[in-house]
């Protein structure tokens, strides 16, 4: 059965097809909240200058949207590296990561985004089920890579049994970038060449011969390549393909607001039996 996603009362974007194995991956999007502008309405950060009471308010909700208890919603505190960690029991505080696996059913981790990619992954089989936060950083450190690793090495999980989805990121559209991002990547991953566009500077779009290029960086297909070549199958994989910066209306965007900008909230994992 092919994965798709789907609007849900204007607020999150699911995939419906995993709830035949109880399962829930979804990616909110920035209406249906309380947060006052401008982080205006759906935030789960208070780090932006939001209230606790706030961002809990909009856990509270999506926790209804997906009928489960937002106590069950872990999150952690991502240091935009390439730290993963293990979870089988809610923490007492929130740990210091960039990806989390969860082992058991009943757990549903989190991921926090305004323009990185969250990519979510489902195991029916194992019932394991992993949140990453691939922004570019932990694109070079290959995020992605070392969770897929770790399922399958330490838990066995085969990777044609996975279900993969992308939400939406800063698309190559507008995620310009320069020679701090583009060295570092270049050496780390093969081909790298293949996800940097170049294109006209903004500026200089209709100014003709000579102008200035601007290169721009494809977080989702350099991690949509990360997926396939560790096994996980295209079919299993599922895109939001929309652009952070480009939908305003849509999403919060740290590129294209500033520090003010909300925060994006994640969230997959299976239901208890």
């Amino acid at each position: 059965m092919p994965y798709s996603l789907t609007d849900i009362h204007n607020a999150l974007l699911t995939v419906p097809e995993v709830e035949r194995h109880n399962g829930i991956m979804a990616f909110s999007l920035r209406g249906g909240g309380c947060s006052p502008l401008p982080r205006n309405s759906l935030n789960f950060s208070y780090e932006n200058g939001d209230s606790r009471s706030n961002v809990q308010q909009n856990l509270d909700i999506l926790a209804r949207h997906l009928h489960i208890e937002a106590s069950r919603i872990l999150t952690c505190t991502q240091i935009h590296g390439d730290s993963v960690a293990i979870v089988e029991k809610i923490p007492e505080q929130p740990v210091r990561a960039d990806a989390l696996i969860a082992t058991v059913p009943g757990l549903f981790p989190g991921i926090r985004t305004a323009d990185c990619l969250p990519i979510l992954m489902l195991d029916p089989v194992t019932k394991i089920s992993a949140a990453v936060h691939a922004g570019w950083r932990g694109t070079v450190l290959r995020i992605t890579r070392k969770v897929l690793h770790i399922l399958t090495d330490r838990f066995s999980v085969d990777p044609k049994d996975l279900i993969a989805a992308m939400g939406p990121a800063i698309g190559p559209c507008c995620y310009e970038v320069d020679d701090a991002v583009l060295k570092p990547l270049m050496q780390a991953l093969p081909t790298a060449e293949r996800f940097v566009r170049t294109v006209p500077a903004r500026h200089e779009q209709n100014h003709g011969p000579g102008q200035s290029r601007s290169r721009r960086l494809d977080l989702q297909a350099a991690n949509l390549s990360e997926l396939i070549s560790h096994g996980v199958l295209m079919k299993n994989i599922v895109s939001a393909d929309l652009c952070t910066a480009c939908n305003p209306d849509l999403f919060f965007s740290h590129r294209r607001d500033g520090n003010p900008s909300g925060r994006h909230l994640s969230v997959v994992g299976f239901r208890e039996e």
